[in-house]
């Protein structure tokens, strides 16, 4: 820390402050510094401690730039003077002197976390946070740089509107700024926007012109956002070239079924597997021994100039053992206080399970007057007591907390890592995603999903063949001002004053919650249109699905099948997330709306062995499960356009004037060759790129289904439902009762099974919060709805034994 003085400027509470007060502290005494008292040493220096009173003015900075801050975490309302009350207990603030005695340095820290001691308020403010809001005192859920151990530059990109650049200063103090003059955040115009929870109907889809990546020197781009080391952690486990069974695909945060070992049995069906959170991940390393009598070999990795990984073989006699690695996941069980270490083979996808109608019939047959929804009940009951196997009686509340939590989890979404793009708009436009004249539309691939989703199990007739209705993008009849507004709707307004090359600034993310998962940029994503919706004839610059491979073609032919029944066309599409942001659409009433969209190259799966005939030049071969090398077929080729409008979709005239053919391209989503491998394709298949290299799709967040889980239906919780259905194909629990599951894997259209969160939250804590409170809500408000309905029902069965007893036809005759 640079040397510096303390201001001298008095600083008082604002009168009529509104203060906040810690209801907990993971304070101890015991941290605080013991060197308080002034010495000076041989050279006329001192190096102290000296406690800061709370009234001071250096310690009302601190609680007035702290008490902002949380107050925005807590979305308290705008406007008052929030201050906090005092520190946490067992916090203090002192002032470090060091330096010449007349005039020493002075630095500001805050005592008190066993964890570190904080150096400014940036750093001391997401703790403190976290003290407000987690009852639960859980460490991991901190974003203090201490508690997550992330730089402090993450962590401040990550909490945008609550902490502050620290550019320049040393200890900044995170702004407040007025109701009237504070301008609204991406994520308050969300929230507002997110009000009633409804959806546009509208999807938005478009297939546009990729810019050319930025280089270092673009007078274009005036700011750059460091790659988050979680996700570059993240996605190296998933796109990594390794030997071990099971890659690590789960990301801490993210919801996962724990497979119970042994189950919770009741009377006719068993709890198998219990929601939970992934708290932290860790690789098992294990070292097995060989027979010394056969050749070993091994794989090493590295890596090389263009950031890719490489793998090299290597055989050596004298080694007699190999290691084995693995993934341990520690799950947090939903519903709860419990946590549990796992193998990757004992946790699922959350969309890869769904509880047995068996063990819903048996827990709707469970006495409701033994429901207990206490909270210390509910927290004391462990789903995996050491050395005995748990009660399903004492488990049924828990257990519909933890999956009524996990549902509503499952319908919260959030992008994350906000960075602010400032661009030139280039002079490019881009063709419109063609009306489909095959078998669906995306709105009725949304449609499809949503039925699916609520029953998972079954299966789901593609709807009836129509054009896309709902679906923004220009029309060749538009008028210039119809066209420009639609130019506003995509891209958003042009800065007022701009010259013709105008200048554009664009909120954009790293990463994506996405109900149960968490989605980064460069991650492979599962879109719920199927392939054959999607251009089933081919289009501009969208390449037609390819045909089924030499050997299933020759098994349809003899067989007496038609073959163009396979293909492509019958299995999902997948996109290689390249952006996240945020354009400002334009709504009928002339207002506009903040949309989040994503963008990216498309892919099928072909079969492995399939030829394309109309490739101009033959490419070579990607190997066996893996991604193919892109293909151009003859007559697509890319379309030169004139306009200065680069995100509206269609077949656009030109809005300006004049054209600007010597505008340089610029980078508005990233470029288009990923740093990472392709993750593996189902076996048996292979990735085909269906857009040309320099175009990219633009789709409504609503299209996407979900993350793709490479080799998932390998593991082996997967396994007895995948043999009970490849044995038995056409009977119950066959194969087309498991759509569900073989979309995971893209084997059939994402819509079977889909993620469709619809409420927008601020934060990962704030979707568990807020999931918790509305789980135990709607519980209690079943059991109440239950027990007045039996109420009823014995009422009206005593009043029916009451007829029997004295009927009304019993007459007497008086003489």
């Amino acid at each position: 820390m640079s040397a510096r003085r303390i201001s001298d400027k008095p600083v008082s509470v604002p009168e009529n402050a509104t203060f906040l007060e810690f209801e907990r502290s993971d304070g101890d005494r015991r941290t605080w510094p013991t060197n308080t008292t002034p010495i000076v040493d041989s050279e006329g220096h001192v190096n102290f401690m000296q406690p800061v009173d709370l009234e001071s003015s250096s310690a009302i900075r601190w609680r007035i730039g702290a008490g902002q801050g949380a107050a925005v975490a807590l979305e308290r309302p705008a406007g008052p003077n929030y201050v906090l009350k005092d520190w946490p207990e067992g916090y203090r603030l002192f002032d470090h002197h060091k330096g010449p005695e007349a005039n020493p340095r002075h630095d500001l820290y805050m005592f008190g976390s066993s964890n570190r001691r904080f150096r400014s308020i940036n750093e001391f403010l997401p703790h403190a946070i976290w003290l407000l809001k987690d009852p639960t005192m859980n460490p991991s859920n901190c974003q203090c740089k201490y508690c997550s151990k992330k730089t402090q530059k993450e962590v401040t990109a990550s909490l945008p509107g609550i902490l502050r650049s620290t550019t320049g200063s040393q200890s900044p103090t995170p702004s407040r700024p007025r109701a009237r003059d504070r301008p609204k955040t991406m994520r308050e115009t969300a929230m507002k926007n997110n009000e009633r929870h409804h959806r546009d109907p509208r999807v938005y889809a478009a297939v546009q012109r990729i810019p050319k990546p930025v280089i270092s020197k673009s007078t274009h781009v005036s700011n750059r956002q460091a790659m988050l080391v979680e996700r570059n952690s993240d996605l190296r486990a998933v796109h990594s070239r390794t030997e071990m069974r099971l890659k690590r695909w789960f990301r801490t945060g993210e919801l996962l079924w724990c497979s119970l070992d042994p189950p919770i049995v009741g009377s006719n069906s068993a709890i198998n597997f219990w929601p939970g959170l992934v708290e932290e991940t860790r690789l098992k390393t294990k070292p097995i021994p060989l027979n010394t009598t056969v050749t070993t070999g091994g794989t090493l990795t590295y890596e090389n100039e263009d950031n890719r990984d490489k793998t090299m073989e290597h055989t050596d006699p004298s080694v007699t053992w190999r290691v084995e690695q693995s993934t341990v996941y520690k799950m947090q069980l939903l519903g709860v206080s419990h946590s549990i270490l796992l193998n990757d083979t004992q946790v699922l996808p959350y969309q890869a399970h769904v509880p047995p109608s068996q063990l819903i019939d048996e827990l709707r047959r469970f006495p409701v007057e033994n429901l207990n929804f206490n909270r210390e009940s509910l927290a004391k009951y462990n789903p995996c007591p050491p050395g005995r196997v748990a009660s399903f009686a004492d488990g049924v509340a828990p257990y519909a907390l933890a999956v009524q939590m996990a549902s509503a989890i499952s319908g919260y979404w959030c992008p994350t890592d906000e960075w602010a793009f400032n661009y030139t708009a280039p002079p490019k436009i881009s063709p419109q995603i063609p009306i489909n004249d095959g078998l669906s539309t995306l709105q009725a691939a949304l449609e499809a999903a949503s039925r699916h989703n609520s029953q998972p199990s079954s299966s789901v007739p593609l709807p009836a063949a129509q054009s896309y209705r709902n679906i923004s993008g220009p029309d060749a009849g538009m008028s210039p001002e119809e066209l420009q507004k639609l130019a506003d709707r995509v891209i958003g307004k042009q800065v007022a004053g701009a010259s013709l090359q105008a200048l554009y600034s664009q909120i954009r993310f790293q990463g994506l919650w996405w109900g149960a998962e968490r989605i980064w940029i460069d991650d492979f994503v599962r879109i719920k249109v199927p392939r054959r919706s999607l251009a089933p004839k081919g289009a501009e610059n969208i390449y037609p699905p390819s045909g089924p491979g030499k050997e299933a073609l020759e098994a349809f032919v003899a067989q007496g099948l038609d073959p163009s029944e396979i293909g492509a066309g019958s299995r999902g599409v997948f996109m290689r997330l390249d952006g996240l942001f945020i354009v400002d659409a334009v709504q009928p009433g002339g207002h506009t709306k903040k949309e989040c969209r994503a963008s990216g190259m498309l892919y099928e799966l072909a079969d492995e062995d399939w030829e394309d005939p109309q490739i101009l030049e033959k490419p070579e071969l990607a190997p066996k499960g893996s991604a193919s090398q892109p293909v151009s077929p003859k007559g697509i080729q890319p379309q030169q356009s004139s306009s200065n409008v680069h995100l509206v979709p269609g077949t656009l005239t030109q809005i300006t004037q004049k054209p600007v053919a010597s505008m340089p391209v610029t980078q508005l989503s990233k470029p288009s060759i990923s740093h990472y491998h392709l993750p593996a394709a189902p076996i048996g298949y292979r990735f085909r790129q269906i857009l040309p290299d320099d175009h990219e799709a633009v789709f409504s967040l609503g299209l996407i289904s979900g993350r793709y889980y490479p080799r998932i239906l390998s593991h082996p919780l997967l396994s007895p439902t995948l043999h009970n259905a490849m044995a038995n194909p056409q009977d119950p629990g066959g194969l087309a009762e498991n759509d569900h599951l073989w979309a995971l894997e893209g084997l059939s259209g994402g819509f079977r099974n889909s993620i469709d969160p619809t409420q927008h939250k601020i934060s990962r804590i704030k979707m568990i919060e807020d999931a918790d409170k509305i789980a135990i809500s709607d519980l209690e408000t079943h059991k109440s709805e239950l027990m007045e309905a039996a109420a009823k029902e014995d009422s009206d069965s005593e009043m029916q034994m009451d007829d029997l007893a004295y009927p009304d036809s019993m007459d007497v005759d008086v003489v």
